[in-house]
């Protein structure tokens, strides 16, 4: 810790992440666990979380588009790997190259792969939109692109997938319908050889039946539960950390940042902490944000900056190089991702893709 080059760090606690894996196992049965790594892993870091997941035994691992699926082949991480994004045509070749397999998402895109093939093997999954509305072919045309691919050697089907638009809250009526919808697509295709997988986080969390051959929990893996749920098993493993960089007695009624939005109503101590919205550390936060020094909270005081932040700390010692805990737990205290998108009105995930690579990770 004392060698680190920059005075802000995340952490992530790779024992977590794996008994967050073994709890999930536990709770799927035979179903496969494809682990969702996109987006740098939901900030968690793309290369070490593939490289970790493959070391745990996943199944599977999924990511957004071509450069993310060959930064992890490029980082020696073998295991599949499925490209959730709808392809172009540029990219099929190395789609092919790299040993990635793929979605067909239309008709269309099936076409040019197969003009692409040369012969060639590509392993691909149809993507079947039952509600989503956002890629995927209906279930009926998917049916007819099944019969198609399966007429032509260039094509190993590996999968048929699709996603659940309301799945994060439970009991939900249209997650049933999309279940229903798959799952009578399914009756109707009958082949053993196929992967069929439709559960995301909040399916694996309240939706037994939508578990099929395979489950796709990238929240859970995280260490999240949707909708702010509690499961004993399921921890987070990302905290962010930065050591105290500047000291200062503050008089009453002056005001701190940009914009005074934050005026001190008595004699105070105020802190600086290295991290800013260039880090990640939402502008939103301003005034609403706190932090953990010596597992006390304090609230953050005035405009969040770009590179910092200050902490109004009151009568309470604090001095430069000590740590302070922006995320994570500090004594019996702790502030969670969710706190962060409570007070931001937004959702974890987007919490975690904010963190950039400036800030970096040390895994343990």
């Amino acid at each position: 810790m004392e060698n680190l080059s920059h005075p802000a760090w995340i952490e992530i606690d790779l024992g977590q992440f794996r008994k967050n894996i073994e709890a999930i196992r536990r709770k799927i049965g035979a179903s496969l666990l494809c682990f969702p790594i996109k987006a740098n892993a939901y900030g968690h870091g793309l290369v070490p979380m593939g490289q970790a997941a493959a070391r745990c035994g996943v199944d599977m691992i999924a990511v957004s588009c071509l450069r993310e699926g060959v930064e992890l082949r490029k980082g020696n991480v073998a295991c599949p790997i499925l490209v959730f994004g709808a392809i172009h045509e540029r990219e099929i070749d190395d789609l092919i190259d790299y040993g990635l397999e793929f979605s067909i998402s239309s008709r269309f895109k099936a076409e040019l792969v197969a003009r692409k093939c040369k012969g060639r093997k590509c392993r691909v999954h149809i993507e079947v939109d039952t509600g989503m509305h956002r890629t995927g072919m209906r279930p009926e045309t998917a049916y007819e692109v099944f019969l198609e691919l399966k007429r032509q050697e260039c094509f190993e089907i590996r999968g048929i997938y699709s996603h659940l638009a309301t799945a994060d809250e439970p009991n939900h009526s249209f997650a049933f319908a999309q279940i229903e919808a798959f799952t009578r697509l399914r009756q109707k295709i009958e082949d053993e050889g196929v992967l069929w997988h439709l559960a995301n986080s909040g399916g694996v969390s309240f939706y037994p039946t939508s578990y099929f051959d395979m489950v796709r929990p990238g929240l859970l893996c995280y260490g999240l539960v949707p909708n702010g749920s509690k499961d004993p098993e399921i921890r987070p493993f990302f905290s962010l950390k930065a050591r105290i960089s500047y000291f200062k007695v503050v008089e009453a009624g002056r005001g701190i940042s940009y914009g005074h939005l934050y005026t001190t109503e008595q004699q105070t101590r105020i802190v600086t902490v290295p991290v800013g919205y260039g880090d990640g550390y939402c502008r939103s936060l301003t005034n609403r944000a706190s932090v953990l020094i010596r597992g006390q909270r304090y609230k953050a005081a005035g405009r969040i900056c770009m590179d910092q932040l200050m902490v109004d700390i009151g009568t309470s010692e604090a001095y430069v190089g000590e740590v302070v805990t922006l995320i994570g737990q500090d004594g019996g205290e702790e502030i969670s991702i969710w706190d962060l998108s409570s007070l931001t009105e937004s959702d974890p995930r987007e919490i975690l893709c904010r963190f950039n690579e400036r800030i970096p990770r040390l895994y343990s």
